[in-house]
């Protein structure tokens, strides 16, 4: 019986050698899955940010938690939602620091008058 791979298969397939060199500690790999996630990975933080120069921040800051966490990394799901799941994650924390920055900005005004 022959089995059929799914594109999705395929894809994580094809993914798979450059995590493994990213393992490695491979800059070229490393670079390489920057450039095929960095476009999806920035249009969910700044969905979730609403501020470009914030969004690239993030993104910088998860490659290097991926790239450092990598050896957690199992392979239970794909590299991508690995990913996007670190820059969900940070994305929603810098959101929450900022408003908690504001409403202390807030409080202090209203303490001043």
């Amino acid at each position: 019986m022959t089995t059929i791979k799914t594109n999705q298969e395929v894809s994580n397939n094809v993914h798979q050698n450059l995590i493994e060199d990213c393992k490695r500690m491979d800059q070229k790999a490393q670079f390489q899955v920057y450039k095929l996630y960095y476009r999806p990975m920035f249009n969910t933080s700044l969905r979730i940010v609403n501020d470009p120069i914030e969004a690239e921040y993030i993104i910088q800051e998860s490659f290097l938690v991926a790239f450092e966490q990598i050896g957690a990394f199992s392979g239970n799901i794909s590299f991508g939602a690995w990913l996007e799941s670190i820059v969900q994650n940070r994305s929603i924390d810098n959101r929450s620091k900022n408003r908690s920055m504001i409403l202390e900005g807030i409080g202090a005004t209203c303490e001043i008058a």
